[in-house]
């Protein structure tokens, strides 16, 4: 699974060759973006809506119970489930101005590493795919009655997890940078969008800028800014 860092709304230099550091992950609830942010000692989910001035805002955060790098957000209704490589948290953003921890799980690991993974949400089931974890949480009722189950360890699961991670699934992607090309990529909800900018301020850099932005009244905020150094 990739590796994220991210420091909140200030700049975060990656210094990685060929390819940058993964940038802020971030999902779309009903009126609600939901993003990652780091700071010192606390690795948050933050609510972002717009305010009574049309501007995008933070209404409220909730540190995350553990600090392991932050791979795949997806939502169930008002929930959101945060995959931190064996664990899975799931957090209740019902009132965004005091998001708060509902559930958490630590999923075995339950093979080899293997490359790809990702999370595909399947109606009342979630599949956490990822490289040494492959796990079914059923989603039925309120997050109590939610449970985790191991999944069988085939060939045809290994070749689902590597094809999660392709170039088409990378351009959905509102975390992945994707090179030096700047893009759009619509969230769930067609509320929000998340947009790539990329400039080049010095020679062998290339800075890509993440941005929310709110479809309707164009209200932006920036979420995160990484370097990518390049040979």
């Amino acid at each position: 699974m990739r590796e994220v860092r991210i420091v909140g709304l200030a700049l975060i230099v990656g210094l990685a060759i060929g390819a940058p550091v993964f940038a802020a992950q971030v999902i779309a609830l009903d009126g609600v973006a939901v993003f990652e942010a780091q700071t010192a000692g606390c690795h948050a989910l933050k609510a972002v809506a717009l305010d009574d001035a049309k501007r995008l805002a933070v209404q409220g955060s909730v540190c995350m119970k553990k600090s392991a790098a932050l791979h795949h957000l997806a939502r169930r209704g008002r929930y959101v489930i945060a995959n931190l490589w064996t664990d899975v948290e799931i957090y209740d953003f019902a009132d965004p101005k005091r998001p708060q921890l509902v559930r958490s799980f630590t999923l075995d690991e339950t093979h080899p590493a293997w490359s790809g993974g990702g999370l595909i949400n399947e109606g009342d089931r979630l599949l956490v795919l990822g490289t040494t974890v492959s796990a079914e949480l059923s989603m039925s009722g309120a997050p109590s009655e939610w449970r985790a189950r191991n999944l069988d360890v085939t060939p045809d699961l290994k070749r689902r997890t590597e094809n999660l991670y392709s170039t088409e699934s990378r351009e959905k992607d509102p975390s992945e940078s994707l090179g030096a090309d700047a893009r759009v990529v619509p969230l769930d909800s067609r509320l929000f969008e998340v947009r790539w900018e990329a400039t080049r301020p010095q020679r062998g850099v290339i800075r890509h800028r993440q941005y929310l932005r709110a479809r309707q009244s164009g209200a932006t905020l920036l979420i995160d800014t990484q370097d990518e150094t390049i040979d």
